[in-house]
């Protein structure tokens, strides 16, 4: 597939609840969708997709979601911004549109405008790059009064406080609750003791990179959390997700011709989960091929670093058939013996997890601990 030049890699979360409630994106749920399908059934279909000459949908992703057949209309784009007034104008002259996404078309041209002229635009420079009026945009520009709408990180120093290696609690306030130890306990003095989105934006706070890559990206949590601060981002999936502009390409083969300051997986947890059929997809493996596989895609990663890169993965074990399959343990075995050094890991906690009485049901059954966390492994490239 011929990448797009000009298209921005800007995905948002990994499940619709999160999309939609971080975006204010109009997400069509299944009914409509099923009412989508029934019109195609009897009246036929009326409004073809609309793609540029690389293959990038500018309009029609949900027709092509029911029908991948649906028929096509090829425009040439010379610009981002040329298909962002596409993108505008074939939606409002087709469907109401929510208010929020009005809101994201404004707040994407004011990105464009602000690259291309290095300053901050105005609502007339706005409405006259999607072709609207200036009192169209006024309505829909979130930040009227604000010339800056992107969140600056602070560049670290050795003096910077990174925070603690729990990640997952909306505060510290959990500190209080650490259960202590025994106060009779004897001798006890005597050893001294002992990709949601806050992980990729606990990456870009500890790190401060430029550009960042995830070759594994879903939906992409990754470009959404570095268009919020403004820095670079590219990614890619066996499986594109390409309402958010995620390229198609398995991260063993990609080649974007440049280097990245950070590239960060969400790798997939063996074949506990089937995310397709694709014959390199990791999860349709067994274990052998898993990691022969991932051994290529670390290397392939170390390639794409530049010196002192980070390389960031998020993992959890599995529990099958009675073992606990200890994948963090082995990646990072692999990561090492690839050339990287481990500079630093993190528990992520999984919230959406506290509270599933079937997870707790099947633990109290077979006898184990309820699993509550995954790791994030924090590699510098050697």
């Amino acid at each position: 597939m011929q990448r797009s030049k000009y298209l921005r890699l800007v995905v948002y979360g990994k499940d619709t609840a999160i999309l939609s409630q971080e975006m204010g994106e109009n997400i069509m749920t299944e009914f409509t969708l099923e009412e989508l399908k029934k019109s195609e059934n009897k009246i036929g279909q009326i409004f073809p997709v609309i793609k540029d000459q690389h293959g990038n949908i500018l309009d029609g992703f949900h027709r092509k979601r029911i029908n991948p057949d649906w028929k096509e209309t090829i425009v040439n784009v010379t610009d981002e911004l040329q298909a962002l007034q596409i993108r505008v104008h074939s939606n409002l002259l087709r469907r109401k549109v929510d208010e929020k996404e009005k809101q994201e078309w404004v707040k994407e041209a004011r990105r464009i405008l602000r690259n291309k002229n290095g300053i901050e635009p105005t609502q007339k420079e706005i409405a006259d790059s999607v072709i609207m009026s200036q009192q169209w945009v006024s309505l829909y520009d979130t930040l009227p009064n604000v010339n800056q709408d992107i969140v600056n990180i602070p560049k670290k120093t050795n003096r910077d406080f990174y925070g603690y290696n729990v990640w997952g609690f909306q505060n510290e306030d959990w500190r209080k609750q650490i259960q202590k130890g025994e106060p009779e306990q004897p001798d006890k003095e005597f050893y001294h003791g002992s990709t949601p989105a806050f992980v990729i934006e606990n990456l870009l706070k500890m790190y401060s990179p430029k550009s960042v890559l995830d070759s594994m990206a879903g939906v992409g949590t990754t470009g959404f959390v570095c268009s919020k601060y403004g820095i670079e981002s590219e990614q890619f999936d066996l499986y594109p997700f390409e309402k958010w502009n995620v390229k198609e390409g398995d991260a063993e083969f990609i080649e974007p011709n440049r280097k990245y300051d950070l590239i960060f997986n969400h790798i997939p947890y063996l074949n506990m989960v089937h995310y397709g059929h694709h014959e390199q997809d990791l999860s349709a493996m067994n274990e052998k091929t898993f990691f022969e596989k991932l051994k290529r895609i670390i290397l392939k990663n170390r390639s794409l670093l530049n010196d002192n890169g980070i390389y960031a993965i998020l993992v959890g074990d599995w529990r099958f058939s009675g073992k606990l399959i200890p994948i963090t343990a082995k990646i990072t075995l692999l990561v090492l013996d690839c050339g990287f050094a481990l500079q630093d890991e993190a528990v992520k906690l999984t919230a959406e997890q506290k509270s599933t009485g079937i997870q707790e049901y099947r633990a109290t059954k077979s006898g184990y601990l309820a699993q509550t966390f995954d790791m994030v492994l924090m590699f510098k490239k050697e």
